[in-house]
């Protein structure tokens, strides 16, 4: 039974050509962002769809992608028209036998293997251009990360900012007070004016933070600065349990260095095509000859004449051709791999000192959150209410006070930067590392 809807096999390699394009025009796999906040996820989806960073080296990839077949295509035929043994003291096509009209065609065939190596030296460029787009879109993923982070360490202080200074201005009213029945002193209340004016200019700050950070997202996502974006969840503690020499050896899949171990790639095949230059190249001729029939008194017919051939070039040039454009394929080939094993070393440095970083943070994030705040808020919970009856001087208050909130602060930088640390640590690997979720405060 014949079925009406069955392709024949020119049309399956058709199709199947154009399934192979797409998907290698096709946006890279990133990461999977599963454990991060639904918000940032949002973020980092919008950011990959629309920056214009990532869509400039996602055209590039689907340039380089176009480049491969032309690199092995076959030159355009050439095709002549000419007149041919036509006598000039008459210019008759009918009085001379040889005389004649000739089409000639005439196409390029370069040595075997040549081609193909040009094909594959284009085929590893794209490669490249494609780990390198994939790469972008690591960095561009790592950034909004980060300024992420950033603006939720700003809502945060300015939160903290917002109690403290709710709880100087207590300390204002109390310190008028204690000095209006001649218990205190207008140092102290000229103190805690001063105190509670520090705390209005850092809202101010920390409000143009949040506005900055805002836009650099808004900018990341190609979107007006003025855009609004939603309050980040809240920094939380988390475990650092990573080791060092398994970040090493998931590093050298990253996308940079496989970009250039594919430029090295492209480089030997490049030498290779160079090589091949000590082969000719044949140029295959075909021509036909039109002939008029012979005027009188002869009036005779012709028959049309053929004519073939073959040529080759002769690649005689070498000192001054061949072997010098080797030599620049081999160099180039040395550069590449120097060039690979300079960011190895480079990358392998930095993941060791964000690694250092991380350990750092996490032991500074645990004496904070378990010792030193625990402690400071003991010692200034009451504190307000020991100065109001005398029991305290305006010195300690003030010490116990700004010991809390500037402890809380720096709680909020350790987090941000461990949070930053560990993104730009993705990055530089080249993948997302296991993140396991924070406690809550």
């Amino acid at each position: 039974m014949a079925y009406p809807w069955r392709l024949g096999p020119a049309a399956l390699l058709l199709i199947l050509d154009l399934a192979v394009t797409l998907l290698m025009a096709a946006p890279l796999p990133a990461f999977s962002q599963a454990n991060l906040p639904p918000d940032l996820q949002a973020l980092i989806t919008e950011a990959l769809q629309a920056n214009s960073e990532v869509k400039q080296m996602r055209s590039l990839h689907t340039a380089s992608q176009e480049s491969i077949k032309p690199a092995g295509a076959l030159d355009d035929p050439e095709i002549g028209f000419s007149f041919q043994n036509v006598p000039v003291d008459t210019w008759a096509q009918n009085q001379e036998s040889m005389t004649q009209k000739m089409l000639e065609l005439s196409q390029k065939f370069p040595f075997p293997g040549k081609r193909r190596l040009r094909s594959e030296v284009a085929e590893e460029q794209a490669r490249a251009d494609g780990y390198l787009y994939q790469d972008k879109a690591n960095e561009v993923r790592a950034k909004v990360v980060i300024d992420y982070w950033n603006l939720s360490m700003a809502c945060a202080d300015f939160d903290l900012t917002q109690k403290n200074k709710q709880f100087w201005e207590q300390v204002v009213q109390v310190a008028e007070t204690r000095y209006s029945v001649g218990q205190g002193q207008q140092a102290d209340v000229l103190q805690a004016q001063v105190e509670l004016g520090n705390y209005l200019d850092r809202l101010l700050q920390w409000t143009q933070k949040q506005e900055s950070l805002r836009a650099d997202l808004n900018a990341l996502r190609s979107k007006p600065p003025q855009t609004a974006v939603a309050r980040p969840q809240p920094l939380r503690a988390r475990p650092f349990l990573l080791k060092l020499e398994p970040l090493l050896t998931q590093a050298q899949s990253r996308p940079q260095l496989q970009a250039l171990q594919a430029i090295i790639a492209k480089q030997e095949k490049a030498v290779d095509l160079a090589k091949k230059d000590y082969f000719p190249d044949a140029k295959v001729t075909l021509g036909y000859g039109f002939r008029d029939t012979l005027g009188p008194p002869v009036n005779q017919k012709q028959a049309d004449m053929f004519t073939g051939g073959v040529m080759f070039n002769l690649p005689v040039w070498q000192a001054d051709k061949i072997k010098p454009r080797i030599r620049e394929e081999q160099a180039r080939e040395s550069a590449a791999r120097e060039a690979r094993q300079s960011a190895w070393n480079q990358l392998a440095a930095l993941i060791k000192d964000r690694y250092a970083k991380l350990q750092r943070l996490a032991h500074q994030i645990a004496l904070l959150e378990q010792g030193i705040i625990p402690q400071a808020r003991q010692a200034a919970a009451a504190s307000l209410s020991s100065y109001q009856v005398g029991a305290l001087d305006f010195a300690q208050l003030y010490q116990s006070q700004i010991a809390v909130y500037n402890n809380e602060i720096q709680l909020q930088g350790y987090l941000k930067d461990f949070e930053e640390n560990w993104a730009e640590l993705e990055w530089l690997v080249g993948r997302e590392l296991p993140r396991t979720p924070g406690g809550k405060k």
